[in-house]
C-alpha cells in the first residue's frame, strides 16, 4: 500500500490523516472516485476505468477490513456525485453514447464533450467539504471547493479516452463538434430551496431557451453558496448530506455542430424572383427564391438543421442584380458535415448555376464568424450603382437630361416608402445621390444611371412617392416620372475574397 500511496497527490502527506479522511468519506457514503476527489487526487490516470479494481482495493486497504467500502457495482448511491461516477461510468453507458454519436450521421475530426449536471451537486459537495474541514483542519487548511476535482472533469477523465478511441477522434476544447450529455436529479430544486430564504436577491425566475422557467442555475447556486456563512450553512443544510433515495438519470445525449458560414456573390437575371421566400398569409407568392436556389444545393451537402440567408442589402422582386453580383452569407446551423475542399465548393457552385438560369453564383467559399463582420461593416457608407429605364409624362430635352450630371452628392430625405410600411418602421432617412446621368431613349423615355449611398430607395427618388422623398426627379424635371425597369449594376463592397473558380 505504501508504494501506491506514494504515487498519489493528496491534500496531506500524512498517511494517517489521509486514512482517517478516507474512512470518514466512505462512512458518510462517498463512492471510491469521490473519495479520491475529496482527498485531492488530480492525476488523471488514477481515474481511468482500467484502474478501477486497483483503486477500489487501495481505498479498501486504507480503510481497513472492517470498513464499509463497497467493491461491487451494486454500491449505494454516492451522496456527492449522485451516481454519475458510478453507473454512468460503465462500459454499457459509454457504448450507448458511442452508438448515439455514430447513428447521428455527423462527420467530425475531433470532439468536445460537455456535461450538464444537477445544481444540487454544488450544495452537496460544499456540505461534505465543510464537514471534512471541521474534522481535518490541517489537511484542508487553504483548500476551497474549487481545489476539489469536479465531478464533470472526473467523468471526462474516465470516459474521454474510451470515447476518443471508439470515435477515432481526439478530445479538443475548441472542437466545433460537441457531444452534450444532460443529467437530472428529481430532487435537485428541493435541495437548493433553502438558499432562496438566505439570498432572495440572488434568485429570480428566468426563462430558458426552451421556454421553461428556471429558478436555480449553476451560477446563482454557486454564488449563493459562496456568500453563505459556513456556520449558517451548517445549521440550515444536512451535515453531511443525506443518502439519496434515487440516483441521477441521463436525460439526454445530443450532438451538435457549430454553425458553418458559406459566402459568395450572386447575380439575379429574373424580374420575377425574390431574394428570400415571399410568403403572404403563409402562402408562397413565387415558386422559389434566390435563397432557396442556393440553399437547396448546400442542404444536400451539409445537411444542416436550418439555413439562415443574409446579404449586403436586397433588391426588389422585379429588379435584376448584374455586375459582379451581391455579396451574401449563409449560416448553416448544426451541420452534419463541415470540412469541404476548394474543389467541393466549385462543384457546389457549378451545381447551383446549372440548376437555373435565374441566378448565377460566384466566389463560393467558407468564411469564419469573424469575417462576417466585414459584410456589415460600413453598410451605410458603401455605394451602389444602378441603371434604370424611366418614363416621363412630358417629353424631356437633351439639355434637361444632361443637367443631371451637374448634381454631385445630392442630399435627399426619404420617409419610409408606402410600399414597405407594412414591414419597416416609419422614419425619415437622409441619403446621398453621389452622381447621376441620363440619356434619351425617345420623347417620353430615358435611361438613368446613378450611384447612391446604400439604403437609398431609388424608385421613390424617381417618382417622389407622393412627396415622401425630397427632392426627387419628378420635382427636378417638373413632370411626373416613374421607373419601368431597374437594374443594380454594382454593390461596391470588396467581400468575400475573389476566387479563381
Amino acid at each position: 500500500m505504501a508504494s501506491l500511496f506514494d504515487e498519489h497527490e493528496f491534500f496531506s502527506n500524512d498517511e494517517e490523516t489521509v486514512q482517517k479522511a478516507a474512512r470518514l468519506l466512505v462512512k458518510i457514503g462517498c463512492c471510491h472516485y469521490c473519495v479520491l476527489r475529496f482527498m485531492g487526487e488530480k492525476k488523471l490516470h488514477f481515474y481511468h476505468r482500467n484502474r478501477k479494481p486497483e483503486i477500489v482495493k487501495f481505498i479498501h486497504e486504507i480503510c481497513g477490513e472492517d470498513s464499509e467500502v463497497q467493491l461491487e457495482e451494486t454500491e449505494k448511491i454516492c451522496i456527492c456525485c449522485l451516481g454519475i461516477l458510478q453507473q454512468f461510468c460503465s462500459d454499457a453507458f459509454t457504448q450507448k453514447i458511442i452508438e448515439h454519436v455514430k447513428s447521428s450521421g455527423y462527420i467530425f475530426s475531433n470532439y468536445l464533450c460537455s456535461l450538464m449536471l444537477p445544481v444540487s451537486l454544488i450544495v452537496r459537495q460544499h456540505s461534505v467539504y465543510l464537514h471534512l474541514r471541521d474534522e481535518f483542519a490541517a489537511m484542508y487548511h487553504g483548500i476551497s471547493d474549487d481545489d476539489i476535482p469536479a465531478v464533470k472533469e472526473v467523468w471526462k477523465w474516465q470516459n474521454g479516452p474510451i470515447l476518443a478511441d471508439a470515435l477515432a477522434a481526439p478530445f479538443n476544447m475548441k472542437s466545433p463538434f460537441e457531444l452534450n450529455i444532460t443529467f437530472t436529479y428529481p430532487h435537485s430544486n428541493k435541495e437548493c430551496g433553502f438558499l432562496t430564504d438566505l439570498h432572495p436577491d440572488i434568485f429570480r425566475k428566468r426563462k430558458t431557451k426552451k421556454g421553461d422557467w428556471e429558478m436555480f442555475s449553476r451560477a446563482n447556486v454557486a454564488k449563493a453558496v459562496s456568500e453563505t456563512v459556513n456556520s449558517i450553512y451548517q445549521k440550515v443544510y444536512k451535515f453531511p448530506p443525506l443518502t439519496p433515495l434515487e440516483s441521477c438519470i441521463c436525460n439526454s445525449i445530443k450532438c451538435q455542430h457549430d454553425s458553418v458560414f458559406v459566402a459568395g456573390r450572386y447575380n439575379k437575371y429574373s424580374r420575377f424572383l425574390s431574394q428570400t421566400p415571399w410568403l403572404i398569409e403563409g402562402v408562397k407568392k413565387h415558386e422559389t427564391s434566390v435563397q432557396e436556389l442556393i440553399c437547396n444545393v448546400l442542404n444536400e451537402r451539409y445537411h444542416p438543421v436550418e439555413c439562415k440567408f443574409s446579404a449586403s442589402g436586397r433588391e426588389d422582386v422585379d429588379v435584376k442584380m448584374l455586375g459582379n453580383g451581391r455579396p451574401f452569407v449563409i449560416e448553416l446551423i448544426n451541420t452534419k458535415r463541415s470540412n469541404f475542399t476548394a474543389e467541393d465548393f466549385v462543384e457546389m457552385k457549378n451545381k447551383i448555376n446549372e440548376s437555373t438560369k435565374s441566378i448565377f453564383v460566384r466566389d463560393l467559399q467558407a468564411v469564419s464568424r469573424e469575417e462576417i463582420g466585414n459584410l456589415k461593416e460600413g453598410e451605410i457608407d458603401k455605394t451602389k450603382s444602378y441603371s434604370a429605364l424611366c418614363w416621363s409624362q412630358k417629353p424631356l430635352t437633351e439639355e434637361q437630361l444632361s443637367a443631371l450630371s451637374t448634381y454631385k452628392d445630392l442630399a435627399i430625405l426619404q420617409k419610409t416608402p408606402i410600399r414597405v410600411l407594412h414591414r419597416r418602421p416609419l422614419a425619415s432617412r437622409k441619403r446621398l445621390i453621389h452622381f447621376m446621368s441620363a440619356t434619351k431613349v425617345n420623347d417620353n423615355h430615358f435611361r438613368l444611371k446613378l450611384s447612391t449611398q446604400a439604403g437609398t430607395y431609388v424608385k421613390e427618388f424617381v417618382h417622389g412617392d407622393f412627396g415622401r422623398t425630397q427632392p426627387n426627379l419628378s420635382c427636378i424635371f417638373k413632370t411626373d416620372c416613374d421607373i419601368l425597369e431597374l437594374d443594380v449594376v454594382s454593390v461596391d463592397i470588396d467581400w468575400p475574397k475573389r476566387l479563381d473558380q
